[in-house]
C-alpha cells in the first residue's frame, strides 16, 4: 500500500487563499475613481476660487471694522486687480498696516475688475472702502469680476458681511 501525500487543509476544505485577477482589477478601478474624485475636489476651479477671496474678504472686512471700532480710529481698505491693502486714519493721513492680518496681500485668483457699487469710492482704478468708529454704518457693496464670473461682498451697515456668486 502507498502512502497517500498530504494536502494542504486549505485544499482539502476545498478553499483557496488569496485573491482573484478580476477582484484586484475591482479594487484597483475603485482605488482610480476614488483618487480621479478627490484630485478634482483639491483643485477647485475658477468660481470656486473668486468665491474663495470673496469668503476671505468679508471676512477681513467685518474683523477691520471691529478694528476701527476698538483703536477709535477709521481703516480703509483699497484694492484692484492686483491686491489689495489696509490703512489707518492718522493725524497725518492715511498710512498702510503691516500687521499680519491686515497686512497687504494678493488675490488667489486675481480679478480683471474690483469696483466699490455702494459705500466707497473708486479712484485711479483702485476701490477705496472705509470701516468708520461707530458700529452701524452705511451698507457696501464690492464687486470682484473675471471674465463671465462675478462675487458680490456686500455689508449690510452692522460690520456684517457676506460674499455671493449670482
Amino acid at each position: 500500500m502507498r502512502p497517500v501525500p498530504m494536502r494542504p487543509a486549505a485544499a482539502r476544505n476545498g478553499r483557496r487563499h488569496g485573491f482573484t485577477l478580476l477582484e484586484l482589477l475591482v479594487v484597483m478601478v475603485i482605488a482610480g475613481i476614488v483618487i480621479s474624485l478627490v484630485a478634482v475636489n483639491a483643485s477647485p476651479n475658477e468660481r470656486g476660487r473668486l468665491l474663495d477671496d470673496g469668503q476671505r474678504i468679508a471676512r477681513l472686512f467685518e474683523l477691520a471694522q471691529e478694528e476701527a471700532q476698538l483703536r477709535a480710529r477709521a481703516l480703509a481698505w483699497e484694492g484692484d486687480a492686483g491686491g489689495w491693502r489696509f490703512l489707518v486714519a492718522t493725524p497725518n493721513g492715511w498710512q498702510p498696516l503691516t500687521q499680519d492680518l491686515f497686512a497687504p496681500a494678493r488675490w488667489r485668483l486675481p480679478p480683471d475688475r474690483v469696483s466699490v457699487l455702494e459705500g466707497g469710492t473708486m479712484e485711479r482704478g483702485v476701490a477705496r472702502l472705509v470701516f468708520g468708529r461707530e458700529p452701524l454704518g452705511d451698507p457696501q457693496r464690492l464687486v470682484l469680476v473675471r471674465g463671465n464670473l462675478r462675487v458680490d461682498i456686500v455689508g449690510d451697515g452692522s460690520g456684517r458681511f457676506s460674499a455671493t456668486a449670482p
